[in-house]
């Protein structure tokens, strides 16, 4: 009989806690909702202009695209979900729609509030100044021991023809780790045998094995390096 009482109170804490965690998440969007989000200090900012014409894909969005798409984003430690989003990458720019049905314009959020956000199943967080490192870093690998920190860049090219002005823009990357609560700059082999000694002969061999990887897609190249290096160091810790 008190094994039974037992399972019961387990199973209602159960059921307790996991409808604790969908009514905060209802409440934030009710909230949104009955605030009207567009009042909120998110809509401070300037209005976005795009002074680009680009006639081809390669413009400077993320993911190539000119339209919005839902996101959520969190200014300081307040989260805002099912938000209209646009990441213009060039000009490291946010933009959100502050209504979908009626509003023309995007505006700039303002950065000094933002935490971070999410869009394209993609987690970025906003560096406040540490150091030379600092703005809008994709979170690429997520470890205890060692996360890595993707810079999204765009670079400008100017086209001239015979009747206009337009522009093309080629994605590239930065990388930043996350090891000891520092933030490094690391984007070539020299800078993690630099940060890892201990780690040498894995990261020689691991360069040697995966050059024609990191020549093609860097950006893969540097996810499968630093889950590397953590598995490296948990197989250390269990010896």
């Amino acid at each position: 009989m008190k094994n039974i009482k037992r399972f019961n109170l387990f199973l209602f804490l159960f059921i307790s806690i996991q409808s604790h965690s969908q009514l905060v998440s209802e409440i934030s969007d009710y909230v949104d909702s009955q605030i009207g989000i567009q009042n909120s200090y998110l809509f401070n900012g300037k209005t976005y202009s795009n002074n680009y014409r680009v006639l081809s894909k390669k413009n400077q969005f993320l993911n190539e695209s000119t339209s919005y798409t839902i996101g959520s984003i969190t200014c300081q430690q307040i989260s805002f979900n099912s938000v209209e989003l646009l990441y213009d990458v060039f000009s490291q720019e946010l933009i959100i729609k502050p209504d979908s049905k009626t509003s023309l314009f995007g505006i700039v959020i303002d950065t000094s509030k933002l935490d971070g956000f999410k869009m394209y199943d993609k987690t970025f967080i906003n560096i406040k100044k540490q150091g030379e490192i600092s703005g809008f870093f994709e979170l690429g690998i997520d470890k205890p021991f060692l996360k890595l920190l993707i810079k999204h860049n765009k670079k400008r090219q100017k086209l001239l023809d015979r009747n206009s002005i337009h522009f093309e823009f080629e994605s590239n990357y930065d990388f930043v780790l996350f090891h000891k609560n520092k933030y490094v700059e690391a984007n070539s082999k020299k800078d993690f045998l630099k940060i890892f000694p201990i780690f040498k002969k894995g990261i020689k061999e691991f360069y040697a094995k995966n050059h024609l990887l990191e020549k093609n897609d860097k950006k893969e190249f540097m996810k499968k390096i630093v889950l590397y290096l953590n598995i490296l160091n948990d197989s250390d810790n269990e010896k």
